[in-house]
């Protein structure tokens, strides 16, 4: 009985120290894209660059990283939160504190800001629309098993 108990102990030890071990920093960048000077639309590219470290003995060789950048839909009393764009790469990372940089690919956000539209001797109000860069979230997995995760604050309130 004794033996059983200490099995299942340390198995117990094994799985929460595995788990623990992958870390992943996720930061988001960004440039502003050349647009026309004439039109109020402002287009942004964002992607992440995403570091996974392994402090495990053994390699991580062929492990999923999934990745998703949300986006917010701007309109005056109704914005929406949804994946603009997701996707997924295989990586490996070496044991023992070695780590892996990854980035992931741009996607396009484009917004019409808030502004007014002058006619003759009048102007027109045009109100705010299209989409603007929300957060991220980031998963590594091995099989279905999340091994290490990154998600911003943003997206971390609204996946609650």
């Amino acid at each position: 009985m004794k033996t059983i108990y200490t099995i299942l102990c340390s198995l117990l030890f094994a799985s929460f120290a595995s788990a623990g071990a992958v870390s992943v920093a996720a930061k988001p960048d960004s440039e502003k894209k050349p647009g026309d000077k004439t039109k109020p639309d402002v287009t942004r590219a964002y992607w992440l660059n995403v570091r996974v470290s392994n402090s495990t003995a053994t390699k991580l060789d062929g492990v999923t990283l999934k990745w998703a950048l949300y986006s917010a839909t701007i309109k005056r009393g109704a914005d929406t939160i949804s994946v603009e764009k997701s996707g997924e790469m295989k990586i490996s990372v070496d044991a023992n504190g070695r780590y892996v940089d990854v980035a992931t690919p741009k996607v396009a956000f484009t917004m019409i800001p808030y502004h007014t539209v002058r006619k003759g001797r009048s102007s027109q109000v045009v109100e705010a629309s299209g989409k603007k860069y929300h957060g991220f979230h980031v998963q590594i997995l091995n099989g279905t098993e999340v091994i290490g995760e990154a998600v911003s604050e943003s997206v971390k309130k609204e996946l609650k």
